[in-house]
């Protein structure tokens, strides 16, 4: 990881800590070492930030690649540990890259659902953090973030919005994937995630825990 990585990290750590009621759940559930994806909700550009410094192992996160077609936004996105992820397109020089930072120990960030969610709740996921599972046999960490659709607005941090981030339990899903289907996968993925969130956050998946 970079300096650029830590020095940002720890500046982001004092802003929330600061101008938010940050409350933070299940850090014992973070695997300290090992094959790991950690798959949160998104709604703003604050949970990457969140999940950076809580959770304290090597990590890089996917990120959309229209963040990267400018020279400053590629070279600031490679400082934060981001790589760019092609949305919708199954890139397998990507998926290699993925697998082998899981391989070597990184902690690797996917938001299962692409994109951030507009409405403050759950939309339809995408199958990349399956696939990613189901190839490496890693461990998946599901994130429960609410409150970051809070932080808006000019003079927000006089607020000190409630955040909440609940780490779940480490799962595992089956490596062959005959014995689950890619998109029944996903749906286990969201399930543990929807298991972390206020019913109000459930969305499309709402459905599916009834």
């Amino acid at each position: 990881m970079s300096w650029f990585f830590y020095l940002s990290r720890g500046f982001l750590q004092v802003i929330f800590f600061l101008f938010t009621s940050l409350k933070v759940n299940g850090r014992e559930n973070i695997p300290p070492t090992g094959p790991l994806v950690v798959v949160p909700n998104h709604m703003t550009y604050a949970e990457p930030q969140l999940i950076g410094f809580l959770v304290k192992r090597k990590m890089r996160f996917a990120a959309k690649e229209q963040l990267f077609r400018s020279k400053f936004g590629k070279t600031f996105m490679q400082a934060l540990g981001c790589f760019p992820v092609y949305q919708g397109v199954a890139d397998r020089k990507t998926i290699r890259l993925m697998e082998q930072y899981v391989k070597y120990g990184f902690a690797l960030v996917i938001f299962p659902e692409g994109t951030r969610s507009q409405k403050a709740e759950l939309i339809p996921a995408l199958n990349g953090s399956a696939l990613i599972a189901q190839r490496t046999g890693a461990f998946i960490l599901p994130v429960g973030i609410s409150g970051t659709e809070n932080l808006q607005g000019l003079f927000w941090f006089l607020k000190r919005p409630e955040i909440t981030v609940n780490f779940g339990k480490p799962f595992q899903l089956p490596i062959n994937e005959y014995k689950l289907s890619r998109e029944n996968a996903t749906t286990v993925i969201m399930e543990h995630i929807t298991d972390l969130l206020p019913a109000e956050y459930h969305g499309v998946y709402a459905e599916i825990e009834k």
